[in-house]
């Protein structure tokens, strides 16, 4: 066999192929395994190998290319790689070698040629070799012919290939070429003898191809019969354009047989020429129709692809001027407008019915449904002439057109400027809608991938609707809450879910409007402006809940209202009526002993409705209880909390003589506090807001006195409460004593602080700490009357200082402290004191 050679160079990286004849073999290997993309890919990295001169391209590389171009319908490549295969020589070493015998094996004959293809030999019987030493065996060349010819009829290239057919026709003994040669050049053939027909050597779709190309030639009503009627199966290639004004006929002749699956192939390839030829399109939609009503030749698969192509061309051939106006020509009268709407929608009609039985024989979910798409194909021509018609000016001025998406993806498929003409539509409709256009808008909706719900809802079908689109959203983020932006699918199923809930209201369905309004909110819709309705929903909603009851349940009356207020928060009345039901909770709970429940709930009742009365007393009197607990014990923590509870309810009512009771008491203790803390300025305030409080036959403070007064005689009575006291109580009672007589002196306050200090001294003496005892004695007021007990405990405080220096040996700070004992005691009192007359210290 014929191997790619390297003939040496490294050339470029990316060329290097290693051995070419092995990469080959893997293309081959490829190609039988219908791995046609790693074929491509192996070839034409030996093409570049090629290039620079590490490969070379030779027959069989050049007849694989050219099969793989026939099987992609690139015919012009096609035609090209197989010119190039059968011009292919053998290198002149190569050639020399000979061997004895043919390569078939039924052949006795010497062989003298060698196949530039497959490498073969062969005898003149199964080969042949041109004038310029290019030599095929008959397999290779067969098949080389034949794929040449095919391409070149349909990629219009006949020349071409007639120059290739009459080099080998000239050949001995090769009847093929000169077969071939007859039939698309005849005069070509004409020197050439009496050719066999070749034509049922083909397959049915290159029979029909060559034929209709003879009949062009010598329109041969033979030929052009058969060319017309295709074999069963026939391969749905196009047909070349020299020879479209062929396709109307055959396409008859096919519906007429009652071949309506391949006369639809064939109008469709007649509707590929001409996308906006009205005439083009009704006959594609006459027979797709045809297609779609005929169960028998087609699978479900191809019926439904005939009913949406159906569809598609009706919709627009329906709303085309030029229909009408041929349809009038063929009738011989001009249809009145009202003609016109009766006979369209007599059409329109029964298409939808055709369409609703297959929908329903087909279990199709409606979303999916035909007879929805026909609905969408229709709303879409219907409105799209009323925007931008400059945009959609036709192309040809014969053209005049409306269509809908199903005919816009059929002109997208089409490709070249049919493809630009459906951006320019959707360019004009985006625009449209831009621009405020409320029919822009609406048709932007329709030509989405939402289209047909937007229809759906347009009906009123609300449900549908609405179960599909929340089943997608489930499968595709589960249950639970969606983040997603208001858009496509999401923005379809709140409105869906709005409009339902509009209906219900409409309706009286009052709950099932809330629960779609709640939906609505969920996935994102603006609820603004329509507080009304919703609030109107919510009232009626908890009416009929707290009438059409024996036992209303107050709880499930204020959550369901709770939940309207979320949507519709200014509604008066929606307020009103919470407020109430929060009043009756309330007092429920407040039955249970739940007092901080029933306070939250008089609290929100007063927050929805300020002049709803009950709710204000329940409130003070809850308040006020709970301001109360909070007092008990007078804890300084949690003073701030009642106050700033029971000035609230003064707020609402000044004459709530509980809570002014309570807060007077609440700010005295707080008076009190603060004047511990050294806050001068707060404490007299605070004092002062307690005397305005007060009754002025008060007995626990007097408001005649002032400020000072009450706190004066509140820290003296705190410091009388105290009992049992060790040190620490002692210096914070003397403390509380020591800052009621910097805001007034008063006897008992001084006679207390006399008392305490003597305590102290007392105390201090014992544990043997004389020197901070003997210092106390600086606190003592001098108003004082009677402080005989101070003086005697701190002569004793001095004494016992004393021997404790005399027993230390020092005697001068004894003799000191002894003469300062004198001052504060007698000697008979000293003598208790052990300390006599005989003492050395005397």
């Amino acid at each position: 066999m014929v191997s790619h050679t390297v003939w040496g160079g490294a050339g470029d990286d990316s060329a290097a192929v290693g051995d070419p004849s092995a990469l080959f073999e893997q293309a081959v290997s490829a190609y039988i395994q219908g791995r046609f993309a790693i074929t491509i890919s192996h070839l034409r990295r030996l093409e570049r190998a090629a290039a620079v001169g590490d490969a070379v391209v030779d027959g069989r590389h050049a007849a694989l290319r050219g099969a793989l171009a026939a099987r992609a319908q690139n015919w012009t490549e096609c035609c090209d790689w197989y010119e190039r295969a059968l011009a292919f020589s053998l290198p002149g070493d190569q050639a020399c070698q000979r061997t004895l015998f043919c390569f078939d094996e039924d052949c006795t004959d010497s062989a003298d040629g060698l196949c530039g293809q497959c490498d073969r030999w062969f005898c003149p019987e199964h080969g042949a070799e041109r004038e310029d030493g290019v030599a095929r065996c008959g397999p290779c060349l067969d098949v080389a012919l034949h794929n040449l010819v095919q391409a070149a009829v349909l990629a219009d290239r006949v020349g071409t290939a007639v120059e290739a057919l009459a080099s080998w026709a000239r050949t001995t003994n090769w009847a093929t070429a000169k077969a071939l040669l007859a039939c698309l050049a005849p005069e070509e053939a004409a020197n050439l003898g009496e050719q066999a027909d070749v034509l049922d050597s083909f397959a049915p779709d290159r029979r029909a191809a060559l034929l209709l190309y003879r009949a062009s030639r010598t329109l041969q009503p033979t030929d052009l019969e058969q060319a017309c009627v295709l074999e069963f199966g026939a391969s749905d290639s196009p047909l070349p354009e020299a020879h479209e004004w062929l396709r109307p006929w055959v396409a008859r002749r096919l519906s007429r047989t009652g071949r309506h699956l391949e006369a639809w192939r064939v109008r469709y390839e007649e509707w590929l020429a001409r996308p906006l030829d009205t005439a083009a399109v009704h006959a594609l939609a006459l027979t797709a129709l045809r297609v779609f009503a005929g169960n028998a030749e087609t699978d479900d698969r191809g019926r439904e692809e005939a009913a949406r192509q159906a569809i598609a061309c009706w919709a627009m051939v329906l709303h085309s001027v030029s229909y009408w106006r041929e349809l009038g020509r063929h009738s011989g009268r001009t249809l009145t407008a009202d003609e016109r709407k009766a006979a369209s929608d007599a059409l329109t009609e029964r298409i939808r019915q055709a369409l609703r039985d297959e929908d329903r024989t087909a279990e199709r979910p409606t979303v999916d449904s035909l007879e929805l798409a026909w609905e969408v194909e229709l709303a879409v021509a219907r409105d799209l002439p009323k925007i931008r018609t400059d945009v959609l000016t036709p192309l040809d001025s014969e053209y005049d057109f409306s269509f809908g998406p199903g005919f816009l993806d059929l002109l997208s498929s089409a490709g070249g400027r049919w493809k630009d003409l459906v951006e320019d539509v959707h360019s004009a409709v985006s625009g449209a809608s831009g621009e405020g256009d409320e029919v822009g808008g609406r048709l932007e909706g329709l030509l989405s991938h939402e289209g047909r719900y937007l229809t759906l809802l347009e009906s009123g079908r609300f449900d549908e609707v609405i179960a599909d689109l929340e089943a997608e959203n489930t499968a595709r983020h589960g249950v639970g809450e969606n983040a997603e932006p208001l858009k496509g699918p999401r923005r379809l199923l709140g409105a869906a879910l709005f409009a339902r809930a509009r209906a219900h209201v409409e309706g009286r369905r009052w709950s099932a409007a809330i629960r779609d309004f709640e939906a609505a909110a969920a996935v994102g819709v603006s609820l603004t402006g329509h507080e009304e309705e919703i609030g109107r929903a919510g009232v009626h909603a908890g009416f009929a809940l707290s009438r059409n009851c024996t036992k209303v349940d107050w709880q499930a009356y204020v959550g369901l209202l709770e939940r309207v207020l979320v949507m519709a928060p200014q509604h008066e009345q929606l307020r009103r009526d919470l407020a109430a039901g929060c009043v009756r909770l309330a007092e429920q709970v407040s039955q249970r002993n739940e007092h901080d429940e029933a306070r939250v709930r008089f609290a929100r009742a007063y927050e929805l409705d300020p002049s709803n009365e009950s709710a204000v007393a329940a409130l003070n009197a809850a308040e006020t209880r709970s301001a109360e607990r909070l007092l008990e014990g007078y804890a300084f923590s949690r003073l701030p909390q009642a106050i700033e509870m029971l000035r609230g309810v003064l707020d609402r009512d000044e004459a709530f003589q509980p809570a002014r009771r309570a807060l007077a008491g609440a700010l005295y203790e707080h008076a009190l506090d603060t004047a511990v803390n050294d806050d001068r300025a707060d404490a007299l305030s605070l004092m002062q807001e307690v005397h305005s409080l007060s009754d002025r036959d008060s007995r626990r403070w007097s408001p005649d006195r002032g400020p000072k007064y009450g706190i004066a005689t509140g820290l003296y009575e705190r410091a009388v409460l105290y009992d049992d006291l060790d040190e620490d109580d002692l210096r914070e009672r003397l403390d509380l004593l020591t800052v009621a007589r910097s805001y007034e002196v008063l006897p008992e306050i001084s006679d207390l602080q006399v008392s305490v200090l003597a305590d102290l001294v007392e105390l201090l003496s014992a544990d043997e700490n004389y020197d901070e005892a003997i210092a106390l004695v600086r606190r003592c007021p001098k108003d004082v009357e009677d402080r005989s007990r101070l003086d005697t405990a701190v002569a004793e405080a001095y004494a016992r200082r004393a021997l404790r220096h005399l027993d230390k040996g020092d005697n001068a700070a004894a003799r000191s402290d002894t003469r300062s004992a004198r001052k504060y005691a007698s000697a008979r009192q000293l003598s208790l004191f052990q300390v006599a007359e005989a003492d050395p210290l005397w």
